[in-house]
């Protein structure tokens, strides 16, 4: 097997010194040798030819008799191409050699260039201003020992300027590859309703991902289920196709339609936006099934809501808020669902939606098992996993009768999307943000920034506009639902280039045309972050995008601290808290007790 020059390098340079010490005991020849080894010689490593490990030893002609003389056993090669004429190969040992190759095959931790590693060092994970910092593929920590991070003394006002990247070093990890372990990676697999099959192929959706492979079996077996995967993997599709399965089938086979204020399944999103985009994609699978879609969402009039239930409606898509309201005034029921979806289950069980979603479930009877088809089915989806969610819901389901599906990239980064952790001024945000956006534009690339209060969200809008970026809209909870609609829409389709927005943009938003996702204030919750980040690299985006995030306080360094260590540790991103709500206030009074201070 061959050997290269690196590993050849890495493995015997704790040997030369080794060998040396055998050459110069006991006799003449080594003493000989060992002169000329000592006196100005230079070693150098040589690659594998002919499957023997060769070192050289560069002399001048002065002691190559010498050699020649004391040592006639050992065999001598020429290198016409890369070694003067007169200087000799000599083999290792056989005894060394066996040394060297059990060291290059035992496992474990070795070290080079300072760092320890468990394989062969890879690629740059982590790029740092400073290159001690730097981490790469296959490093290995001591596990008393805490690596020390990039970010460590970033609370210090002398660390201003510094910076990180975490790298790309891999593709989309939600795409399936083509048929491996012999699972079939096609919708046709699923035995969806043909109908359904010849929509996917007219929206040019050909391939599953791996939570859809995972999940719409479970789904169409009629289990409730919790999917929980990595943001732009294809969640919405996961439950609308058996959805729409099923509808389709009991009309079919039961003669079963739609009936006004009778909805027949229930879809729950936190917020108007994704409402809307969800309604988009149903509608477009419904045509091809011929069934309906209908959406219930809050800052509608009363009469646009009480016509909204007279329609006859197949799949309810509703904000929480919106569809209670409707309930108390009896323009609705829900004694006809079968199935109930709650997306985004980590907002809808914080504490700001919790109480107005569990008073809904607890109105429609969940099934226990898959066999109790008289009851409706209950699926929940998310990008992080809440804690709490079968202790929130015991009320209306038992733990038990939850089948949990989650991906292997659950509550990591995605190793394709290269994230830059800048530490700066707060005086250093608006102009830095300001070069960064004219670069974007520059190269006609959609941007989002993402801001953390109301005020700031306007702020940073009003100061781009008036450095006259062109294609800047804004979106946040405090406006009015006029000023809302169709900004977005807007957005998604690319007529506009700028999105600053609150954390209300990053919830389930299908981002597709953005490439650049900024952070000009930094999230407080790590699921935050996650959602963030899932704005690019989604399934079927233009490209694969990057994060760019500015690190100005000293509790944003916490956070970042707990990032940069589970990439070098490999590990789960710590503290994904779902209760955002509850993790804010105590984040707030902090705050308050160290400004009293």
């Amino acid at each position: 097997m061959a050997t290269s020059y690196t590993q050849i390098r890495s493995m015997l340079v704790s040997e030369m010194f080794y060998l040396r010490n055998i050459l110069t005991t006991g006799c003449l020849k080594c003493t000989a040798l060992s002169m000329a080894m000592g006196s100005g010689s230079t070693w150098s490593i040589l690659g594998n030819q002919q499957n023997r490990r060769v070192f050289s030893l560069y002399k001048t002609s002065t002691w190559h008799q010498t050699r020649r003389r004391f040592f006639p056993s050992y065999m001598e090669t020429r290198h016409s191409s890369s070694l003067p004429s007169q200087d000799n190969v000599i083999r290792i040992p056989k005894a060394v050699a066996r040394k060297l190759e059990k060291r290059m095959n035992q496992r474990g931790p070795f070290k080079f260039r300072g760092r320890l590693f468990v394989g062969q060092p890879g690629k740059l994970i982590i790029s740092a201003k400073r290159s001690e910092f730097s981490h790469y593929q296959n490093q290995y920590y001591d596990k008393f020992k805490p690596p020390r991070l990039a970010s460590q003394g970033w609370k210090h006002k002398k660390s201003v300027g510094d910076h990180f990247t975490i790298n790309s070093i891999k593709g989309n990890p939600t795409l399936m590859k083509e048929e491996t372990d012999g699972i079939s990676t096609t919708f046709d697999s699923f035995n969806l309703h043909e109908s359904l099959l010849d929509g996917l192929n007219s929206l040019n959706i050909k391939q599953p991902t791996k939570v859809q492979v995972a999940a719409i079996p479970k789904i169409l077996h009629g289990h409730n289920v919790l999917c929980a995967a990595e943001t732009g993997s294809g969640k919405t599709l996961t439950y609308l196709l058996p959805l729409l399965h099923h509808l389709k089938k009991e009309n079919e086979e039961r003669g079963m339609e739609a009936v006004a204020r009778l909805p027949r399944s229930l879809v729950l999103v936190p917020s108007r936006e994704l409402a809307e985009q969800v309604l988009a994609v149903a509608r477009r699978l419904c045509n091809c099934v011929d069934l309906s879609a209908n959406i219930i969402e809050g800052g509608r009039r009363i009469k646009t809501l009480q016509n909204t239930t007279v329609t006859p409606t197949d799949i309810l898509i509703a904000t929480p808020s919106a569809l209670l309201r409707c309930l108390i005034s009896g323009w609705i029921h829900l004694t006809n669902i079968r199935h109930v979806v709650i997306d985004e289950i980590d907002t809808m069980l914080d504490d700001s939606f919790k109480k107005i979603v569990v008073n809904i479930v607890k109105r429609i009877p969940i099934r226990g098992e898959a066999a109790m088809s008289e009851n409706a089915q209950l699926i929940m989806t998310g990008a992080t996993m809440p804690k709490n969610a079968n202790l929130t819901l015991e009320e209306v389901l038992e733990p038990e009768a939850l089948v949990t599906v989650a991906t292997s990239y659950l509550h990591r980064l995605m190793p394709h999307v290269p994230q830059k952790f800048l530490r700066l001024h707060s005086s250093e945000k608006a102009g830095k943000l300001l070069e960064l956006v004219k670069r974007d534009i520059k190269h006609d690339i959609q941007v989002m920034v993402f801001c953390g209060r109301t005020e700031s969200c306007n702020w940073v809008s009003y100061f781009l506009q008036n450095n006259n970026i062109p294609g800047v809209v804004r979106l946040n909870g405090n406006m009015n639902v006029s000023q809302r609609v169709g900004i977005f829409r807007r957005f998604q389709k690319g007529t506009e280039k700028v999105l600053v927005c609150t954390d209300i943009g990053s919830r389930g938003l299908d981002t597709v045309r953005v490439q650049h996702v900024i952070n000009f204030d930094f999230p407080n919750a790590m699921s935050d972050y996650i959602h963030r980040v899932g704005r690019v690299g989604r399934v079927g985006s233009l490209a694969s995008g990057h994060v760019t995030s500015f690190i100005v306080h000293r509790w944003d360094v916490d956070l970042v601290n707990k990032i940069e260590r589970a990439v070098r540790k490999r590990d789960v991103l710590p503290s994904v808290d779902a209760n955002i709500k509850g993790r804010l206030n105590r984040i707030q009074q902090a705050k308050l007790n160290e400004d009293m201070l």
